[in-house]
């Protein structure tokens, strides 16, 4: 038996994990395939990865991804000839500890809806339902037939540049009310990465909105979108978000995802009305440590 705690993975471990999740959403019927990446950790020197390993069998995986300072989300996977022994604990017990060590103090597990292993188990540990997330697609394809909509006559959209960078921090300090240092490593990622890109919405001259997209291969996925609270309900979020749509149609893109609350009903059905279609829906169960 090995425990292994890791920072980051190796391709020859990154291909296990890749190999146990599919088998587990095979079984399960399941769709997640969550990101193995560790740099977008609130704190850089967490340990994000705990394998469970057998006569160098992987039998059981942990993943954190920590959004937040005090919180962190975890995702798990045990082959199904192996659940309900113990594996999963062991790599629990590990994983809290190293939390711990963060000041962490609460854990968002993110369950497949379908998920009834995935379910019981984080019951049994004491978790509460907490909320819904939708992952939605925009399929370019599906939607070929789509007439393009032009921006507003009183919006421009504009890159975020090191010339206006201290606008797009105000702008995501506005909207979303986080953190200025959380803002500032988002920003210079967007800026610094190819991957990345963050675009701001100026509506009557101001900064009022903001974008930000990952790019995948055929893909590209959008957070940090919003519009600041006075302008919302006036069509300006629609059209931005069109706009943006527009750029990866030209670029070739097969899809757009992206990930909203349940709770979020404005921005939930304006993906819809914007030709969002639900791909799956995740519930978080959320515990104390």
């Amino acid at each position: 038996m090995a425990v292994l705690i890791l920072h980051s993975l190796n391709d020859i471990q990154k291909e296990d994990i890749q190999k146990l999740i599919a088998i587990c959403n095979e079984y399960d019927e399941l769709k997640r395939q969550p990101d193995l990446k560790e740099e977008d950790n609130y704190n850089a020197k967490l340990n994000s990865f705990y394998c469970y390993y057998e006569q160098n069998k992987l039998l059981s995986v942990l993943i954190i991804f920590q959004p937040f300072e005090s919180e962190a989300e975890i995702t798990a996977y045990t082959l199904p000839s192996y659940r309900r022994q113990g594996y999963f604990k062991v790599l629990f017990n590990a994983a809290c500890k190293e939390l711990k060590k963060f000041g962490v103090s609460q854990i968002a597990f993110v369950v497949e809806y379908q998920s009834k292993d995935g379910k019981a188990c984080v019951v049994d540990l004491g978790a509460d339902m907490g909320r819904s997330d939708y992952l939605m697609a925009y399929n370019y394809k599906a939607k070929e037939k789509r007439e393009d909509v032009g921006l507003m006559d009183d919006i421009i959209v504009t890159d975020l540049t090191n010339i206006n960078r201290n606008e797009g921090i105000k702008t995501f300090q506005q909207i979303f009310n986080w953190e200025e240092e959380q803002i500032e490593e988002l920003l210079n990622e967007s800026l610094d990465s190819t991957d990345y890109h963050t675009y701001l919405a100026y509506i009557k001259g101001k900064a009022a909105g903001t974008l930000s997209i990952y790019q995948h291969n055929s893909s590209v996925s959008i957070f940090g979108f919003g519009i600041i609270k006075r302008y919302r309900g006036k069509g300006y979020g629609k059209s931005f978000l069109n706009h943006v749509l527009n750029i990866y149609k030209e670029e070739g893109k097969e899809k757009v995802l992206l990930q909203v609350e349940s709770e979020r009903q404005e921005a939930f059905l304006l993906y819809k009305k914007t030709g969002f279609d639900i791909l799956e829906e995740y519930d978080y169960y959320y515990l104390d440590i």
